[in-house]
């Protein structure tokens, strides 16, 4: 028996004193399209950008596509053409989404044709937003919050957006009524300011919050729920990367969204 003992701690100390060097393929990937496009129920210029994914060893610029031809339509007969604007890549139509339509995208870029539908949700107002004192190991913690009166008699998702000081959070807000159906929400947004920004994540008094909220359909939920188990999890925690869910055909990246939109400000006392 201590024959067996030595022969098995030899063995582990062989396999555990060998080391391999892997060498990770970097080479850069042909470039994909990237398309990302909102309309909402405002009267404003809305925007479809088209775009090209770039190498892992590319510096961080996204070069915009130009020369596409870019319409929408909707299911009551409407066609919306897009033109290119002063920045390449930006296609512009002043129009205004209604709730209930469904929106139809169609791109033609390179000799590609993409296309995508979205059904534009019925509009779910904010109640209003505030701050919420929150406390960690006896340490106060101010965040912000939106709270809404989620409709009882259909299925609605939520994407939001959240600025302090005019900077966006990089965090992804989603949420679904799949458990809060009809209920009064109060939903926390923690911010998290850009990678490269030495500011804190916290609140302060008077800090001025902004708050965007969407209501969009299933497939964006997807979309964006996606990106949030993805982004900024830390060291063993999330999902393993990969591009999100697309709704738009022909393998091109991004999202077309019909959705509604409300913004509402405050400041933190």
């Amino acid at each position: 028996m201590k024959k067996l003992i030595i022969s098995l701690s030899l063995f582990t100390f062989c396999f555990a004193g060998c080391k391999k060097i892997i060498a990770i393929d970097t080479e850069n990937a042909d470039p994909q399209i990237v398309i990302e496009g909102k309309i909402n129920d405002q009267l404003i210029d809305q925007q479809i950008k088209i775009s090209k994914t770039i190498g892992y060893t590319e510096a961080n610029v996204f070069p915009g596509v130009s020369g596409a031809s870019v319409t929408v339509t909707d299911n009551k007969g409407n066609t919306y053409v897009f033109k290119e604007g002063a920045i390449p890549g930006t296609y512009i139509n002043k129009m205004k989404g209604v709730p209930g339509v469904t929106y139809s995208l169609s791109v033609n870029a390179e000799g590609q044709t993409y296309t995508a539908n979205s059904k534009m949700p019925n509009v779910v107002k904010m109640d209003s937003i505030g701050v919420i004192k929150n406390f960690f190991f006896g340490r106060e913690r101010k965040t912000a919050a939106v709270f809404l009166k989620d409709p009882a008699n259909e299925t609605n998702f939520y994407h939001f957006n959240l600025y302090v000081n005019d900077v966006l959070s990089e965090r992804f807000y989603v949420n679904n009524d799949r458990l809060t159906n009809g209920n009064d929400l109060r939903l926390q947004l923690f911010f998290k300011p850009p990678t490269n920004d030495h500011d804190s994540d916290e609140l302060n008094a008077n800090d001025k919050i902004r708050i965007e909220m969407e209501c969009i359909d299933s497939n964006i939920f997807d979309y964006w729920y996606a990106l949030s188990q993805q982004s900024n999890r830390g060291p063993n925690q999330g999902t393993t990367p990969a591009n999100p869910t697309s709704n738009i055909s022909n393998e091109a990246l991004g999202y077309f969204s019909a959705n509604t939109y409300e913004m509402l400000s405050a400041t933190v006392k």
